[in-house]
């Protein structure tokens, strides 16, 4: 579990894993250069900087269906329950921007074997001493669901890759107060009697 600097430390451990593999392949290292170059911006603002070569876009959050309705945590207040923290799966769209069209398919091909061979990340927050095990999968969306992505981007469609990170989770700050049953009282107790019965 994270706070909600989690939705940008994934997309950086994403760009530094795929650095550090293009950096050690001379092949991809000729293309991108620079680990700047692997931009965190869709790929209309990535194409307005010659020097990016990587789009790694953050296109869509959704909550995880699966651990939707998750019970409240315990604290140490035995009184107290705390929220459950809010699942996410992170959907990006990865387009290549080499200077060539065998650029991007050798820069795609790189991409799509580190990710496979990444496809658990342990997510480290050292501050709190917590890591999250995160899933790296490739999104089977077909050609018309991946044009709808470009439409909305108002740009020709250009070469790219779909890849849904599971499951990161955001903590809740809010807390519940659960206060214990002390005393119970019963109708004759109360002086009263059900409904329905007689005086």
């Amino acid at each position: 579990m994270s706070d909600y600097t989690v939705v940008a430390a994934v997309s950086e451990a994403l760009r530094l894993i795929l650095w550090k593999a293009y950096s050690t392949d001379p092949t991809t290292l000729q293309i991108v250069g620079a680990e700047s170059a692997i931009a965190l911006r869709n790929p209309t603002e990535t194409a307005r900087d010659s020097a990016n070569r990587l789009s790694l876009w953050l296109y869509q959050i959704t909550e995880n269906e699966f651990l939707k309705n998750q019970p409240a945590l315990r604290t140490a207040d035995p009184q107290v329950d705390k929220f459950p923290p809010l699942a996410l799966n992170f959907n990006y769209l990865i387009t290549p921007f080499a200077t060539s069209g065998d650029g991007d398919h050798l820069l795609l091909g790189k991409t799509m074997q580190v990710l496979y061979d990444n496809s658990t990340i342990i997510l480290r927050d050292l501050a709190n001493n917590v890591a999250e095990e995160l899933r790296v999968i490739m999104c089977n969306l077909n050609l018309e669901q991946i044009t709808r992505i470009w439409e909305a981007l108002q740009q020709p469609y250009r070469l790219s890759i779909c890849y849904q990170i599971r499951v990161t989770e955001i903590d809740s700050r809010r807390s519940s107060t659960n206060a214990r049953v002390i005393e119970r009282s019963t109708f004759s107790n109360l002086g009263l009697q059900p409904t329905g019965s007689a005086a």
